[in-house]
């Protein structure tokens, strides 16, 4: 499982101990503002 996200800005996201999620875990990324979907595998 992936514990770091990249968002399209480059900036890389801790996501260690979040609970995984059917629909995917949204991420807030503080350096652009923008929010993803990451699917953990």
């Amino acid at each position: 499982m992936d514990n770091i996200v990249k968002c399209e800005c480059g900036a890389s996201i801790d996501i260690a101990g979040v609970t995984p999620r059917k629909d995917g875990t949204k991420v807030w990324c503080r350096v652009c503002g923008k929010v993803t979907v990451h699917s953990h595998r």
